[in-house]
């Protein structure tokens, strides 16, 4: 994290000096998610200097180190990491692998992730199919309702399960709606974890 918010300030150099000295100190020693963590601080420089190659192939080192441990969720961000860097290089075959990053974070129970994942997609123009129209849910929340249902059985109002789903507020609410018509509850109170399985 000290090598992202130095690189975020604008300190390249500080931030490359930390991480290589954090380096420096895992090298030897029995310590894989150390030596993952490095890799990342690499990418993290990589990246932020425009050196893209590089990058990609330091978040992926990070990303092998992570799932050999295994820590799938920091294996995804580092994934996550080098698909971007591909996009900043203008690899739009890089769009599928963020795709797929946003179903494994949705998978790990990952909602903000997932989310930042399809607003990186929207933001690269790449248009998503809608999964509207092949499915119908029915009385089933659908992926999208359950994931805002499961934020209201944690206690989130509105406001915050839009900033976590990057939704606007009014779409929060018709999907809460939904949510409390599909479970037969008349207040959020009445959603809770086992109702949405979770």
């Amino acid at each position: 994290m000290a090598v992202i918010a130095l690189v975020r300030s604008g300190r390249g150099g500080e931030a490359a000096a930390l991480g290589e000295e954090f380096a420096g100190a895992a090298a030897g020693i029995d310590a894989p998610l150390a030596e993952a963590a490095a890799e990342v601080c690499r990418g993290v420089v990589a990246c932020a200097r425009e050196r893209y190659g590089e990058a990609v192939a330091a978040f992926g080192r990070a990303r092998d180190g992570y799932a050999a441990l295994p820590r799938p969720y920091s294996a995804a961000r580092a994934a996550e990491a080098a698909a971007r860097c591909r996009l900043a290089a203008g690899d739009r075959g890089a769009a599928g692998a963020v795709a797929e990053l946003a179903d494994v974070f949705a998978g790990l129970g990952a909602t903000r992730d997932a989310a930042r994942c399809r607003r990186v997609l929207r933001g690269n123009g790449v248009v998503t199919p809608s999964r509207r129209g092949r499915r119908g849910y029915g009385d089933e929340l659908s992926p999208r309702e359950r994931e805002v249902a499961r934020l209201v059985a944690l206690g989130h109002t509105n406001r915050e399960i839009a900033d976590v789903l990057f939704l606007s507020p009014r779409t929060v609410e018709q999907h809460v709606a939904k949510v409390l018509r599909k479970l037969g509850v008349t207040s959020r109170a009445g959603v809770t974890g086992a109702s949405v399985g979770g």
